[in-house]
């Protein structure tokens, strides 16, 4: 009892909790017991206990980060651009670096500044630097299986050519290309890639790696599908464009405008008449184009556009009086079309082709190719179109028809037509005469159209200079059955009715 006596409160939970295995409770009442010490004497230790933390905690977070691997698709800000290399931060305290070559464009120039996204693969890796690239240039077999999983872009060298297609290196492992996937376009050439060092898709893995196939022409097609909608975002109607000839056709060519194609049609590509699109531009050649239209993908391009309306320039150097040197284009039944200058067009209707004797068709008078002089007779700017004359350039036999020939004068003429009122007679070149059915029959004369092209004898009865007409009579018409008489009404009459029967539009 005396020894139990001496025993402190303290002693006595210690010694219990021996008893039942654990000494945990003394420990707890002591924590206690400081920690309300601490926070009586010691206030500001919290804060500086929590900034300790949260550096553990931070350093902690970063080990916990997933160190990069070679073959890793990666993404990261540009913090850095110098001559030769592109800086990026991937987070955390690791930084990468990549080439600038591997970045630019077709044109040698970097399109990204500070601050924009740049994604790329993991090529090297270790304690001091991490390098990234467009595609991997360090490969094996199992990364070639991942890169075809990922669709990872690798790099690879062609050696040769193969049945089919060609054999390409990739760091040591021989992979196949078809020749249908080297490319995106036809080439002439096929031997033009051996030796050359290209990003390649992985398309097919099988055998485990001994049978690889890889693809160029996937990477290709879908960088010209991006650059296809880069382009035609940013072309309108109106803009001009630099683009590069990729193929001729019989109707014209089509232009890479930048992942996408545009027609130049043959009627675009000069004012001038063009015969084949190959007078003009050649493939590969690199021209300038004005769009016109825009219908979805359907881009219409134009040379033509770009180039000064001939026509508007002629017209400042020529009026109309004028005599020009033109050049026979073509011969249609309603006249003649001829170059006046290059570009520039005008109509010779068949009705001033000549003063002296009827034209059945222009080619009577003129041949293709030819060179003849004519005169402007009038020129339409807003319709484009000059008319001209070679009659207007021929003597004028009503100036002088009283040296000609005089009334009551027995003449020799030709019968040049036959209609129902009379008959034409050509009296001189340039001059007809109108015999009427009426002095025929008083002369007891009858012609027909079969008697066209022949030769007659006819008196001259009357000559009217104000109207340019001359009234014709048989020659042997008794003078008892002469009389005044306007023999051209029928004329006027029958032309109102049926214009086409008088082909003389001098009359």
């Amino acid at each position: 009892m005396h020894e139990e006596t001496n025993i402190t409160p303290e002693e006595k939970v210690q010694t219990s909790n021996q008893e039942e295995g654990t000494t945990s409770a003394p420990v707890a009442e002591t924590t206690v017991v400081q920690t309300e010490e601490t926070e009586t004497e010691e206030t500001p230790a919290p804060a500086a206990d929590e900034e300790n933390n949260f550096e553990q905690m931070l350093e902690d977070s970063l080990i916990n980060i997933k160190e990069p691997q070679v073959g890793d698709k990666v993404e990261g800000e540009i913090i850095n651009i110098t001559d030769s290399y592109i800086f990026v931060s991937l987070g955390g305290k690791r930084d990468a670096y990549a080439e600038k070559t591997e970045y630019v464009g077709k044109n040698g120039e970097l399109n990204l500044k500070v601050g924009d996204s740049l994604a790329g693969y993991i090529v090297k890796t270790d304690e001091t630097e991490t390098l990234i690239a467009k595609s991997l240039v360090s490969v094996n077999r199992r990364v070639l299986q991942d890169a075809m999983e990922e669709k990872i872009p690798v790099s690879g060298k062609v050696i040769a050519m193969t049945k089919g297609g060609y054999l390409i290196n990739i760091s040591g492992v021989r992979a196949f290309c078809p020749m249908s996937q080297m490319d995106n376009k036809i080439v002439s050439d096929i031997q033009q890639y051996i030796g050359e060092s290209y990003d390649f898709i992985v398309i097919d893995y099988k055998e485990n790696g001994r049978n690889i196939v890889v693809s160029r022409r996937v990477l290709l097609e879908a960088e010209r599908e991006k650059l296809k909608i880069e382009t035609l975002s940013k072309l309108e109607v109106g803009a001009v464009c630099e683009g590069r000839v990729t193929r001729l056709t019989n109707f014209g060519a089509f232009i890479d405008l930048g992942g996408i194609e545009g027609l130049l049609h043959i009627s675009e590509f000069s004012w001038a008449r063009i015969e084949s699109p190959s007078d003009m531009l050649h493939i590969g050649q690199t021209i300038e184009v004005k769009v016109i239209k825009i219908k979805g993908e359907k881009i219409s391009l134009s040379l033509r556009a770009l180039q000064e309306d001939p026509f508007s320039a002629a017209v400042r150097d020529i009026k109309e009086g004028d005599l020009v040197t033109c050049r026979v284009l073509r011969n249609l039944p309603f006249g003649s079309f001829v170059e006046i200058k290059p570009a520039v067009e005008g109509l010779i209707p068949i009705s001033e082709m000549a003063r002296n004797r009827r034209v059945g068709h222009p080619s009577e008078m003129l041949t293709e190719g030819d060179m003849v002089e004519a005169q402007i007779l009038r020129i339409d700017v807003e319709k484009k179109k000059i008319s001209l004359s070679l009659k207007a350039l021929e003597a004028d036999p009503w100036d002088n028809i009283g040296s000609i020939i005089t009334e009551g004068e027995v003449i020799n003429g030709v019968i040049e037509n036959v209609v129902n009122f009379g008959a034409f007679i050509r009296v001189q070149d340039g001059v007809t005469g109108l015999l009427p059915q009426a002095k025929m029959r008083q002369g007891n004369l009858e012609l027909t159209p079969d008697n066209v092209g022949e030769e007659i004898k006819v008196r001259v009865s009357r000559i009217d200079i104000n109207s340019r007409r001359i009234s014709l009579e048989p020659s042997d018409l008794p003078a008892s059955a002469r009389h005044e008489r306007d023999d051209w009404r029928h004329y006027r009459k029958e032309k109102r009715n049926n214009d086409d029967e008088n082909p003389f539009s001098v009359l």
